[in-house]
């Protein structure tokens, strides 16, 4: 299965990666790798994860961190939406 970004999941994965940078290189690698193993799994098993909402979104917890990924996927593609850290508030946003 494909997968798609949006430019929001893209630059808050930025934010995410620049901050475990300036305080431990080796966790932001760590985070890189957690993250493409995600979307292996993802990619694998689209409908893993909770429901999020009434459009199809769910959650799926990044393996070893406080990071949520927020996707949805169709027949061919999953798209993610955002990644989030487990205690800011999503209440607004999917």
């Amino acid at each position: 299965m494909r997968v798609t970004w949006s430019a929001r999941a893209q630059d808050d994965f930025t934010i995410i990666f620049r901050h475990a940078l300036d305080e431990d290189a080796r966790y932001a690698r760590n985070l890189v790798d957690a993250l493409s193993k995600a979307m292996v799994r993802l990619s694998d098993y689209p409908r893993l994860g909770t429901p999020v909402g009434s459009d199809g979104h769910r959650k799926w917890r990044l393996p070893r961190t406080p990071f949520l990924i927020v996707n949805h996927a169709d027949e061919d593609r999953l798209h993610i939406l955002r990644v989030y850290h487990e205690r800011q508030d999503r209440s607004t946003e999917p």
